[in-house]
């Protein structure tokens, strides 16, 4: 008789243990894909800082080529802020990709197809563009021979502000990081190529 109080005692005192463990066993798991979360999450943004940028790359050689083919047009290459879709650069009248151009054609076409490719106009999903860079801005420079392409985007995180170059910079709130005061920039990346091009 006595022992079965004894058992029936220790019955009595291990009433919830049961789901105590579940509970800590949760709390473990749910702390644990929390952090695979943040780490994938993480990862997506490097992810697309990166494909960013190298299309941000690509697309400097891509213009500095173009360049380097027509240099006796070297000036008529020099832009700023390229990239804004409500104020484009107009279609050239002749398309050099099915007709002969003369250089200055040919300058105004590159810039034309460039911008284009810059914004992404060639791949689009619905009625979205989904190529080319997030809100961009390109500028192109020239001291004499030398030649420097900026191209500013928006990143997915704040950052510190490049400072190398002014290009897409003095448009407000366009890279600002919303938890800072207005023209911050946080959110401006940004990508300098240089070259020099022999004028003839």
């Amino acid at each position: 008789m006595t022992h079965n109080v004894y058992i029936d005692n220790l019955c009595q005192g291990q009433k919830g243990v049961g789901l105590l463990e579940v509970l800590i066993a949760l709390l473990i798991f749910t702390t644990g894909m929390m952090g695979l979360l943040s780490t994938q999450l993480a990862g997506k943004k490097a992810g697309y800082e990166a494909t960013q940028r190298s299309i941000a790359t690509a697309l400097a050689r891509d213009i500095l080529e173009r360049i380097q083919a027509n240099p006796g047009q070297i000036t008529a290459y020099v832009v700023n802020n390229a990239g804004d879709q409500e104020n484009s650069l107009s279609i050239p009248v002749t398309n050099c990709e099915l007709s002969d151009c003369t250089p200055v054609q040919l300058a105004a076409f590159d810039l034309w197809q460039w911008e284009s490719l810059v914004l992404g106009i060639s791949e689009t999903q619905g009625m979205s563009n989904v190529g080319g860079l997030v809100s961009p801005r390109a500028c192109i420079f020239r001291e004499g021979g030398a030649v420097s392409v900026a191209i500013s985007w928006l990143g997915a995180t704040s950052a510190r502000d490049p400072a190398e170059s002014v290009c897409g910079s003095d448009i407000a709130g366009l890279y600002d990081a919303p938890d800072e005061a207005v023209g911050n920039n946080l959110r401006r990346r940004q990508m300098i190529m240089s070259t020099y091009v022999g004028v003839f």
